[in-house]
């Protein structure tokens, strides 16, 4: 037997014990499937119609759905960004794994009584609090449950009003010029 037919043999045998262990991996007996989380709430992004987001400090933002598209209400009224409330939207599905009971925590330690940020989607509340010293998740709160998610909207929903008004022609292109 040559060289070559050796490595072969080698190769395929090494093959072969990979293989098995991934076999045994996925059909490990005795082993349950990971349940996924609960959503922060059982709303789909179609079924929102209103978000409002109180936020310390600044003015209140109010968004309605009117005719399939997103309007600002307050502080300003006028069509809104639909690019930044698709996020906003989206949160209603995110899944948090780590959640714990409200009533056993020091909910004002966490920033969660007063919250930092109250976010409205249809009238169900999602209050905002302090991230997580470890890894910079925010702890956020739907009723009784306090949530660890990752902070992905804290920063928008702080941002200044005016940058969630869709942005209309004479912002895009403020040199140009009505034709007559």
């Amino acid at each position: 037997m040559n060289v070559l037919t050796r490595r072969l043999w080698w190769n395929l045998g090494l093959l072969g014990l990979v293989a098995g262990l991934i076999v045994a991996a996925l059909v490990e007996p005795g082993r349950k499937p990971v349940a996924l989380a609960q959503p922060l709430l059982d709303l789909a992004p179609e079924q929102i119609e209103r978000i409002v987001v109180e936020r310390a400090g600044q003015e209140t933002l109010t968004f309605e759905r009117r005719d399939g598209r997103w309007w600002m209400v307050e502080p300003v009224d006028g069509p809104a960004n639909p690019v930044l409330l698709t996020p906003i939207l989206q949160l209603a599905g995110m899944r948090c794994p780590l959640r714990y009971a409200a009533a056993g925590l020091n909910l004002q330690a966490l920033h969660l009584d007063p919250p930092r940020l109250r976010l409205w989607l249809n009238g169900r509340e999602i209050r905002f609090g302090a991230t997580a010293p470890t890894d910079g998740q925010r702890y956020l709160q739907v009723d009784a449950i306090v949530r660890v998610c990752p902070d992905l909207l804290y920063s928008l929903l702080t941002s200044a009003a005016g940058g969630f008004a869709a942005p209309t022609l004479e912002t895009l292109m403020p040199d140009a010029k009505p034709s007559e």
